[in-house]
């Protein structure tokens, strides 16, 4: 006879033995140790256990982590699973995701790109480029506006705290699309600017992913270039960002992370960039890159993405004065760059600057100490703080 206590352990085993497994350490390719750069390995041990504890409790369905300094990375991790179905294969570094609003960073740089080569200037009207702008209403709306979110056209869905949202822009576009038999792209452009505006430009800071769609067409219109040829020929290909798509090639959907079943792509129907705000899928390794080159004054790998004084204008402070009410917020005096965040109120440097993306991802670059930090916890809550503020104090008190 088997005594009680052998076969309670044996159940403990197997069950230790199955969470192990699933949430095993996947490590990505590193440059050096963290004391190397300045940095307690042991504090950036903490990483693994304080999102090992959140993927344990149900709070996000894995994480995967890259932090680099001096141009070194030192930690580049992941746990978890790749997808929301049972039997997942793993998160691992090097899986691709959707970025979400981290796009905005990219048709920022694409749009600071086209400035530097004369083709547009940042006080020009949006209108002397989608002609559907030339109203009263809308005139008065630059590049820079749509850049800072200071456009005053409405916000993204939830951005007031409203209890009951109107649908995205993608959302209607689709509706639209489907239920007219002919559509032309002035139908899509008069559907993203339907309705009031929510302030004048330049009076608030209001969140706003549907002028990004925007400024995707004012690209497509200066270069001569698709919105997805251009992301790609000026900015992906250029820094080696080898797996970063619009539309992610079938044969890496299988590595490819998930939360929710596979949406159509708007990208394809409706005429509009509309992805150009919101649909980039890209890895911890290619987002780094990008990041990299920002905190190199715009070069990578000896390729020059912009110039030195571009890049210290986009991450420098443009508002004066602006408040913002977004997300329950009562800020009277908004911090923001062209097209990259720089209000972040924890450890991190003054003058970081940052995105984030739905679902949940960011790209943090801290200019001071020459860091910068990528993340992806993704998740169908979408906002778990211990998820995305508390490891940055994990990371910066690690300085040395």
């Amino acid at each position: 006879m088997i005594p009680v206590f052998s076969i309670v352990y044996s159940q403990l085993r197997e069950e230790f033995a199955l969470i192990t497994t699933t949430l095993s350490i996947h490590e990505g390719r590193t440059d050096a140790a963290p004391e190397a750069v300045g940095l307690d390995a042991g504090r950036l041990q903490l990483l693994d256990g304080h999102f090992r504890g959140l993927i344990e409790a149900g709070r996000i369905q894995g994480a995967s982590y890259l932090v680099a300094r001096d141009g070194q990375i030192v930690v580049h991790r992941s746990q978890g699973n790749l997808t929301y179905e049972e039997n997942s294969p793993a998160l691992l570094p090097n899986s691709i995701r959707k970025v979400y609003s981290i796009t905005k960073v990219f048709t920022a740089i694409a749009i600071a790109q086209l400035a530097e080569e004369g083709k547009l200037f940042y006080q020009q009207s949006v209108s002397e480029w989608i002609p559907e702008l030339n109203t009263d209403q809308h005139r008065g709306i630059t590049i820079w506006h749509l850049l800072t979110h200071t456009s005053g056209l409405m916000g993204d869905p939830g951005v007031q705290t409203e209890p009951y949202t109107l649908p995205w822009y993608e959302w209607w576009l689709y509706e639209k699309r489907s239920n007219v038999d002919a559509w032309t792209l002035e139908d899509g452009i008069k559907t993203i600017v339907s309705g009031r505006m929510y302030c004048k430009p330049g009076e608030q800071w209001n969140y706003c992913t549907a002028g990004f769609a925007l400024l995707g067409l004012v690209i497509e219109r200066a270069s001569g270039m698709s919105y997805e040829q251009y992301i790609r020929e000026r900015i992906t290909e250029p820094l080696g960002m080898e797996r970063t798509f619009l539309r992610v090639p079938e044969h890496l959907r299988a590595e490819t992370c998930i939360v929710s079943p596979w949406p159509e792509n708007s990208f394809d129907r409706t005429g509009i960039p509309a992805a150009a705000g919101n649909g980039l899928f890209s890895t911890l390794e290619d987002l780094w890159k990008l990041g990299q080159a920002m905190l190199n004054d715009g070069h990578l790998h000896g390729q020059q993405l912009l110039g030195r004084k571009t890049v210290r204008m986009m991450v420098s402070n443009q508002l004066n004065n602006v408040p913002s009410t977004c997300w329950g917020d009562k800020n009277p005096n908004f911090q923001m760059g062209l097209g990259w965040s720089l209000s972040h109120h924890d450890i991190c440097s003054p003058g970081t600057y940052a995105h984030e993306g739905a679902g949940h991802c960011g790209l943090f670059v801290d200019p001071i100490e020459r860091l910068v930090y990528v993340f992806m916890v993704p998740n169908q809550t979408g906002w778990v703080p211990q998820a995305i503020i508390n490891p940055r104090a994990i990371i910066w008190s690690a300085l040395l």
